[in-house]
């Protein structure tokens, strides 16, 4: 995984974050965290070989496929990390990158998999995906800071799910 600050992904980070008022029921934030070559290769070095090797294990233990090679994670400035069809973009604000990153990969690979139809037919693929993030906690727990707890409003539709995980996972 490479990362990098890309001005034109930072415009459109905060595009998103000023599309709204709320986020997932909550009030936005709109405070600005600077990036700098420093905050980027502060990234780079965290990302070392066990971390990423880890990584790609536990990505491919979830969605069956390996996670791209020449995968970018932007850093933003924006408060708030998000999937792109770029890639991922980190924000700088964040206190445990590593599962911020987890995080969004999932999310990005959600998008591209079968499981919202597989899981979750009735939700909204933003629901969905933030919903999903809860495997985490199974497949990258050697790796991540600190549990991946999510948004309040999906808490409880998280651990139902993960129940329903477990339950598929035995069956394979």
């Amino acid at each position: 995984m490479r990362f990098e600050y890309n001005n034109k992904i930072d415009k459109k980070c905060w595009e998103v974050v000023n599309a709204t008022d709320l986020i997932f029921g909550e009030s936005k934030k709109t405070q600005v965290y600077p990036v700098n070559k420093e905050l980027v290769n502060e990234f780079k070095k965290l990302w070392h070989k066990d971390i990423e090797e880890s990584f790609d294990k536990g990505m491919c233990q979830i969605f069956g496929k390996e996670f791209p090679k020449d995968f970018v994670c932007y850093i933003n400035s924006t408060p708030y990390s998000m999937d792109l069809e770029e890639g991922i973009s980190i924000s700088a604000s964040t206190k445990a990158p590593i599962r911020t990153i987890c995080h969004e990969a999932n999310h990005y690979m959600f998008r591209k998999s079968t499981y919202r139809d597989i899981y979750f037919s009735k939700h909204d693929i933003e629901d969905a995906k933030e919903i999903f993030t809860i495997i985490n906690n199974i497949y990258f727990q050697d790796i991540m800071e600190d549990q991946d707890i999510g948004w309040n409003k999906f808490w409880k539709e998280r651990y139902g799910f993960l129940n329903s995980w477990k339950k598929y996972e035995t069956i394979q």
